[in-house]
């Protein structure tokens, strides 16, 4: 036997039915790497996504905080300026149900003699000014005989706050903070 029949048999071999067998699995291979490619390329842009929404979340929310306190701050000047824009709310019959536990009050707050004050332009002066201003309540607090002891009920918004004619929240922040002054 020749060289050449050895030849030609381990060409056949290499070039035979199995190299083709060899080319499909190739294939397979490289369609699976390309879904895992794939897979892992939607995971980091959800992260990536998930992790924007928890920024603005955060920010919303500081901001609506923000509000909150410079309203709260804002009706604490005004009692210790004794001269006051802000009605003091005398406690309720019977002690029950402080006037900042009212939903109407909040609701229809005009700055005329309705118990909770809403902030103006004048009253927030900052140049990013809010879409809904803040808002502050003033009441003597139904613990204190001597009426000297107020509490102060604030609340802000964030910018994309939304609530229906209820008052329940749809959308946005909304950060109520209280506080206790003692009024000489």
């Amino acid at each position: 036997m020749s060289h050449a029949f050895f030849r030609s048999r381990i060409a056949r071999r290499i070039d035979g039915p199995s190299a083709n067998r060899q080319r499909g699995v190739s294939l397979i291979i490289a369609m699976i790497m390309l879904v895992v490619i794939g897979l892992v390329s939607v995971g980091i842009m959800r992260a990536a996504t998930s992790s924007d929404q928890v920024s603005l979340n955060n920010r919303l929310q500081t901001q609506a905080n923000q509000y909150a306190q410079a309203a709260l701050q804002f009706c604490e000047n005004q009692i210790a300026a004794k001269v006051s824009v802000v009605n003091i709310q005398p406690i309720p019959p019977g002690g029950t149900n402080p006037a900042w536990t009212v939903k109407d009050n909040w609701l229809k707050a005009d700055n005329k003699a309705n118990a909770v004050y809403r902030l103006g332009k004048d009253d927030l002066p900052i140049s990013n000014a809010p879409t809904i201003y803040p808002q502050c309540l003033v009441e003597f607090n139904g613990n204190d005989p001597l009426q000297r002891l107020l509490t102060v009920t604030a609340r802000g918004f964030s910018n994309d706050y939304k609530a229906d004619s209820n008052g329940v929240t749809k959308s946005g922040s909304v950060v109520w903070l209280q506080s206790n002054v003692l009024a000489y």
